[in-house]
């Protein structure tokens, strides 16, 4: 057996006996924690200068969204004509959500109250979402391997409780990650292989959902636990951008081919689309510190949205078409709305194919999100369950590479694992 295999054994034993000892962690983070405080107390003036900024800035774009919601969808339209990415514009349900709302009929008084609703809201309509991870190559070993895992959860939400939870998992070989000719790093390449499967999956799914279905099942929704508006793609270059793209335009088409409707779900959103329409509309500065998520909160209680608007976001290079517009081009735009999911946050981002508002289905999807989120306490609970499943733990990672130097040593492979490896080990778990 070599070293490298005997230290990585070695390491989760230590591990294990370093999760016995906390007052020795402790005293350790309490050295920390005394010098983070003196830090933040030494530029507490620079915190208190932001939250200012971000203070004044929501009042003058608050102030200009009161105006906007005294307009007609038309003239707002009027004020934007003249630009070909103004953030956003609005769709018909401008005109029916007066102060920007509308609002959730339903109000409970307790959260049994609020389960029941839910149970009903959900039942027999199947939702499904997927997840992924990813295993980096060992810094130490001189031979590149890595792995990206996709996890599912598909709910049937039947009287009988019917449900999958699965798994696949995809060994990167060196060929795999090798630096491509557009300076391509290995990271990035393990990241779109990661989307691809994920995209991939998902779509898998959405397809046999609709050949299973008849005329008489109710509606199932496929959620992606991440943006669809992909703008960090327009950053990337060559192939890593292409791939991204393709990725996600299979995806979006697959959802409108098949009729499953498909929602990205943003928690924690900070996008600009609203503030830079308001921007355009009142001849403001653009937003720098407020998102959009902030900038709606106050209007709205627990399960109201906003109306519906497209996402009309330019690109972050001007001699390209952006990601939207790429979509655009294969008649795949997309929409979004605010809605409240928690009392204490700002409310999520959902982002939503077009095609589900011109089938007049986009109530019965933001019900069933709504109901989803009751049932997982403030988050979608296909999506909680799903990332729980695709979760892979350190100790995961470590038997990962334990069963390549296995491999390696059955197959004859000369697996070295440099001393900084080793010595680094060494320190952490002895």
């Amino acid at each position: 057996m070599s070293f490298a295999y005997q230290l990585l054994e070695i390491s989760f034993d230590a591990a294990e006996r370093l999760c016995e000892t906390p007052a020795a962690t402790w005293s350790i983070f309490m050295i920390l924690r005394d010098k983070i405080w003196a830090q933040l107390e030494g530029r507490k003036d620079e915190f208190r200068a932001f939250e200012g900024e971000l203070r004044d800035e929501s009042k003058v774009f608050r102030n200009a969204l009161e105006q906007l919601a005294m307009m007609s969808r038309t003239g707002l339209e009027s004020l934007l004509s003249g630009t070909e990415t103004p953030g956003a514009l609005p769709t018909a349900e401008f005109d029916a959500a007066p102060k920007l709302r509308l609002p959730f009929p339903h109000r409970w008084n307790n959260h049994a109250e609020a389960r029941a609703w839910a149970y009903d809201a959900l039942l027999n309509h199947t939702t499904v979402a997927v997840d992924g991870s990813q295993i980096p190559p060992h810094s130490g070993f001189n031979i590149p391997v890595a792995a990206v895992q996709v996890a599912w959860f598909e709910n049937h939400h039947s009287p009988s409780g019917s449900f999958v939870k699965d798994a696949e998992i995809e060994i990167l070989t060196p060929d795999d990650l090798k630096a491509g000719s557009d300076g391509e790093r290995t990271e990035q390449k393990i990241n779109a292989r990661r989307f691809e499967m994920e995209t991939g999956k998902l779509c898998q799914l959405m397809e046999r959902l609709a050949a299973e279905r008849s005329a008489e099942t109710p509606l199932p929704v496929a959620l992606f636990d991440s943006s669809l508006v992909i703008s960090f793609a327009d950053r990337l270059q060559g192939n890593m951008r292409e791939r991204h793209v393709n990725a996600m335009l299979k995806l979006l088409q697959c959802s409108e081919t098949t009729g499953v409707p498909l929602i990205g779900y943003v928690d924690s959103s900070d996008a600009r689309d609203l503030t830079k329409m308001l921007s355009l509309s009142f001849n403001l500065p653009e937003a720098q510190q407020l998102h959009d998520a902030e900038l709606v909160d106050e209007l709205l209680t627990w399960g109201d949205r906003t109306p519906l608007f497209i996402c009309k976001r330019g690109g972050a290079d001007q001699k390209q078409a952006s990601v939207l517009e790429l979509f655009e081009a294969q008649q795949q735009s997309v929409g979004f709305v605010y809605l409240k999911t928690g009392s204490q946050a700002p409310p999520a981002r959902l982002e939503i194919p077009m095609w589900i508002h011109r089938q007049g289905l986009l109530d019965e999807v933001l019900n069933i999100i709504r109901a989803e989120v009751v049932v997982g306490n403030g988050y979608p609970y296909a999506i909680e369950t799903a990332d729980a499943a695709a979760v892979i733990s350190t100790r995961d990672r470590e038997t990962f590479y334990a069963l390549f130097q296995q491999f390696a040593e059955r197959q004859g492979i000369k697996l070295h694992v440099s001393q900084k490896a080793a010595s680094k080990a060494r320190r952490r778990y002895s």
